[in-house]
């Protein structure tokens, strides 16, 4: 359902306002989700699950030495995982995590409509 590898995206915080995590990693196989990445408040790791009929994903972003930050998102139809963050009743807001595309290098030949 969702690609291994390489992902961005942000989390928005009423305090912090749009913070972004990139780059960081997602790997997806049978159900379950691991990945690690860094953003502003240090290094992380993610595990979790995901459903592999609805797409909709529920993991743990533990920042090492730190806090975790509990995300439960959903496919937001282009391939995108969207959703809340929450640390216990605490704090909580929006996420969006995207698979990192390639960026065109200019030489890829046009593909012609038939």
């Amino acid at each position: 359902m969702y690609p291994s590898g390489r992902w961005d995206g942000f989390w928005v915080q009423e305090m912090w306002g749009r913070r972004p995590m990139t780059p960081f990693y997602l790997h997806f196989a049978n159900g379950t989700v691991t990945g690690e990445g860094k953003d502003m408040v240090g290094r992380f790791t993610f595990a979790g699950a995901y459903d592999e009929a609805t797409g909709q994903v529920r993991m743990v972003k533990q920042y090492i030495g730190k806090h975790e930050v509990l995300d439960v998102g959903q496919p937001d139809g282009e391939g995108s995982i969207q959703g809340n963050w929450s640390i216990g009743k605490v704090d909580t807001g929006p996420f969006l995590l995207r698979p990192a595309l390639a960026k065109p290098t200019g030489e890829e030949p046009i593909a012609e409509i038939e």
